[in-house]
């Protein structure tokens, strides 16, 4: 017997403002269906943009375009889970960010 699916992504996305940044923490799976909520975290008229992605355990090219989207803005540091990071290198979208804990090979 197949388990069911789960019809709705699991996303948690929370932000704080502070001296002119904003921090963004995300968790879950990044697609199409909640890519809205993600773009309105990213909004924020601010120079710079922390995005947190290291409990983000799916990202598809709708949040991939969100996110370098909203980098045009402002400076934004991603500090990305494994397969965001894995993403990032398919892509070769990493020069749109600045990447903490992350190294390029």
């Amino acid at each position: 017997m197949e388990a069911p699916l789960d019809p709705e992504p699991q996303l948690e996305v929370t932000w704080e403002d502070a001296a002119g940044i904003r921090t963004v923490k995300i968790a879950g799976e990044i697609d199409l269906a909640c890519v809205e909520e993600l773009a309105a975290a990213l909004e924020a008229d601010r120079p710079r943009l922390v995005v947190d992605l290291t409990e983000v355990s799916f990202l598809d090219l709708t949040g991939l375009r969100c996110l370098t989207d909203a980098a045009v803005d402002c400076e934004m540091t991603l500090i990305p889970s494994s397969p965001v990071r894995r993403l990032l290198e398919i892509t070769d979208t990493t020069g749109y960010f600045v990447l903490a804990g992350f190294e390029k090979p």
